[in-house]
């Protein structure tokens, strides 16, 4: 919330939520009850990926340009608090569990 409140407080503009209408990994076609545009994407370092169509972001306004930050959680895959999970549209997954344990594709490690 302070990030969001610093980030626009010289802007004026408030973030919003949007949905994905088109991804290329750097930046997202947005469509919104406000209208639709376009959004640079923007991810922790090391993390990449192209969301798909669909998926609910928050937007971000930042004078003339607008950041996507973030795609809405789901949990789908049920995690307990603390757990982290990457996975894909076509299910690989990897989980890192509470008690030290790796699931990859759900086998053990």
């Amino acid at each position: 919330m302070w990030l969001s409140k610093k980030i626009t407080e010289n802007s004026g503009d408030s973030p919003f939520t949007a949905f994905v209408s088109f991804s290329d990994g750097s930046s997202v076609g947005l469509g919104s009850s406000s209208g639709s545009g376009s959004a640079a994407l923007f991810l922790p370092y090391g993390i990449e990926c192209v969301p798909p169509r669909g998926e609910q972001a928050v937007v971000v306004p930042s004078g003339r340009t607008r950041c996507a930050v973030g795609i809405r959680s789901k949990n789908s895959l049920r995690l307990e608090p603390g757990e982290i999970a990457l996975y894909s549209k076509g299910g690989a997954s990897i989980i890192l569990k509470n008690d030290g344990r790796v699931l990859i594709n759900g086998q053990e490690f």
